[in-house]
């Protein structure tokens, strides 16, 4: 096995995943951040493409930026690309939201950031939680230090969080 594979096992998402497609008829840009920069850049990419941007900033909440990308996904035509960049936890929910709209893998790019937010599962009593970067946390719901696996569930959006310490599931992380 190479290194590569080592370093990077297969369940864990690749960013940017996929490539822009410059023929496709639209392009949908959802941004976690203000976004005109990645917007600028796109639009010099793909020259007179139709873009459309949605950015987080720009609605109340996440919940608000769902409901608008769901309805605009509901009234989509064939060759739409969509574009989610921001980190992990942004992303996935949205990336599960398209696929439920109908969009294959293939018409979605997506760009995140390992030191983002990303959330994790739980295996001991299904919760899943916003979380860092970090190896280790307690989960919030049933207290358990779990341990964060480089597994990555796609139809969650999350790692898989297992107890740290099967012996003492309720104590801190062992040095």
């Amino acid at each position: 096995m190479s290194s590569a594979a080592t370093n990077h096992p297969f369940s864990v998402p690749r960013y940017p995943s996929g490539q822009t497609c410059p023929a496709a008829s639209e392009h949908l840009l959802v941004t976690q951040g203000a976004g005109q920069e990645e917007r600028d850049a796109l639009a010099a990419q793909l020259g007179k493409v139709r873009i459309t941007h949605l950015a987080l900033p720009d609605f109340p909440s996440v919940a608000d930026l769902q409901l608008v990308l769901s309805t605009t996904l509901k009234d989509a035509r064939v060759g739409l690309r969509l574009d989610l960049r921001g980190d992990e936890a942004f992303v996935w929910p949205l990336h599960a939201l398209a696929r439920a709209a109908g969009l294959l893998a293939d018409e979605i790019f997506m760009s995140s950031s390992p030191e983002g937010t990303r959330l994790v599962f739980c295996v001991h009593c299904a919760t899943c939680q916003p979380a860092t970067s970090a190896g280790h946390l307690t989960c919030t719901q049933c207290g358990v230090m779990l341990e964060v696996r480089r597994h990555f569930s796609q139809r969650l959006g999350a790692y898989l969080g297992v107890c740290a310490d099967a012996d003492q599931p309720y104590q801190g992380v062992q040095p």
